[in-house]
């Protein structure tokens, strides 16, 4: 499997290339600039399992490669790793936007540099080993006809992608931006939980590409009601999303599931010929991170949970209201 790194500093890719051989990694291609990288990417010769793009390139940034790079069917899901001699949050921020998978901070340390680079090389491999799932999700991007959706078939706890929704980014590079982020930067932020209403009975009814549309029209209709609380959102599977925002931030519950359901109808989420029944969503509340003691999964987990206890609280207030 090749490697492709991408800087414009000649010290940085002599530093990478002799890094790389010492972690036994031979197979290397080096490009001086975006351009230059885009064009050896588009030719197809090479079969990239990951990419280390720097972000501060002139002309062609890392960021807007990263982003060229993605719209590209063969490396939607290519494990990119960003090299940045920066600790703003936006740059930060702006490349996981653009699908970066993770990051690198200057300068780059060789132990550290291995372990991300042998995660990337694990999801590489899976992602390989599930060219099934890779076809299944490249089908439903496509639009391809109904018949070639009935193989392709996904559960329901896979946190299958969700492409082209601003703030919306994969479960794993959720994870991993908040894993890179200071104790003190990642203590400014809280998880909110979202669930789809009565999703099992969804996804039975549905077909793949009906049930993968449902969830990017969720996507679009989250984003539309907190995109001003400039929240980044994931999809994790079983119907449930999470969106990190500001920990200080007060949320009316009652009122964002309401401008939910209306975005949701506004959609054409309702009951149709084509939608087996109406689309809703649970609220939870903001669960805020701990600077000590709270992993991003324990965090997305606590926020669920209290997502969970609105639907319970839910159903025992319309029990009651039945039996009075």
């Amino acid at each position: 499997m090749t490697l492709l790194v991408v800087d414009d500093d000649e010290h940085i890719l002599d530093l990478m290339d002799g890094i790389l051989s010492s972690l036994g990694h031979e197979d290397v291609i080096f490009a001086s600039n975006g351009r230059e990288a885009l064009g050896i990417i588009q030719k197809g010769q090479y079969d990239f399992s990951t990419m280390f793009l720097d972000i501060q390139m002139p002309g062609m940034s890392g960021i807007d490669l990263c982003a060229s790079i993605r719209k590209l069917p063969e490396h939607r899901r290519t494990p990119i790793i960003m090299l940045t001699s920066m600790k703003d949050k936006a740059h930060i921020d702006a490349s996981f936007m653009k699908g970066a998978t993770d990051y690198l901070t200057k300068p780059v340390d060789v132990t550290e540099l291995g372990a991300r680079l042998r995660v990337a090389q694990l999801l590489h491999e899976e992602q390989q080993r599930s060219e099934e799932a890779v076809r299944r999700e490249e089908s439903l991007r496509l639009g391809m006809n109904e018949a070639s959706h009935e193989s392709a078939h996904f559960r329901l706890s896979d946190p299958v992608n969700i492409y082209d929704v601003p703030r919306v980014i994969g479960s794993l590079e959720m994870e991993n931006y908040l894993h890179r982020l200071s104790r003190v930067k990642r203590f400014m932020f809280g998880a909110l939980g979202f669930k789809i209403r009565k999703v099992e009975t969804l996804y039975a009814l549905s077909s793949p590409i009906e049930f993968h549309c449902m969830l990017t029209d969720v996507a679009e209709a989250l984003f539309e009601n907190i995109r001003v609380h400039d929240a980044m959102i994931s999809y994790l599977g079983n119907g449930e999303f999470i969106a990190i925002l500001p920990r200080a931030l007060q949320i009316d519950r009652n009122e964002l599931e309401t401008n939910l359901a209306l975005t949701l109808h506004e959609f054409g989420l309702v009951e149709t010929e084509t939608v087996p029944m109406g689309v809703s969503l649970s609220v939870g509340e903001v669960v805020k991170m701990s600077m000590f003691d709270t992993t991003p999964q324990k965090l997305f987990e606590k926020a669920l949970e209290k997502t969970d206890a609105r639907k319970r609280s839910r159903n025992k207030l319309t029990s009651f209201s039945m039996i009075a």
